[in-house]
């Protein structure tokens, strides 16, 4: 459930939020940008690190009716996710704080497509995983 939880997080910040950002003027931006973020944060952010954490916990403990490879393909699809962020989302998110830059923001939706191909993968493994300790 908290996989489903966060791939709506997801979309919900690619889909709603980014996609929004365009309409905001540039006096507003800071502060509409900012306030989302820190939104985007607690809904989104924190569920997804436990996540993490659970994921990992698993790979520690998972009960033999668990397979492994799904958890580890799982794994590997947040640390894309995460690593998107980190090195290409996050820079451009803080670029964009700065300058209203429509541009960046095109940008930012485009390249976000790989956090949400990744936390789509890490959904499909999750269910695999799921099914495969049925």
């Amino acid at each position: 459930m908290l996989s489903a939880y966060c791939l709506a997080g997801c979309l919900m910040e690619h889909f709603a939020v980014f996609s929004g950002w365009p309409a905001v003027g540039v006096k507003e931006f800071r502060t509409v940008q900012t306030a989302q973020g820190h939104g985007s944060g607690i809904v989104y952010v924190v569920p997804k690190t436990l996540l993490t954490a659970l994921v990992v916990v698993m790979l520690a403990g998972a009960p033999d009716a668990v397979p492994d490879w799904p958890l580890w393909a799982g794994l590997a699809a947040l640390t894309a996710s995460w690593v998107s962020f980190a090195l290409i989302q996050l820079p451009i998110q803080l670029h964009i704080r700065k300058t209203a830059d429509q541009a960046a923001i095109v940008r930012l939706v485009r390249t976000d497509w790989i956090r949400v191909a990744a936390m789509v993968a890490h959904f499909a493994f999750a269910v695999t995983a799921i099914a495969g300790a049925s």
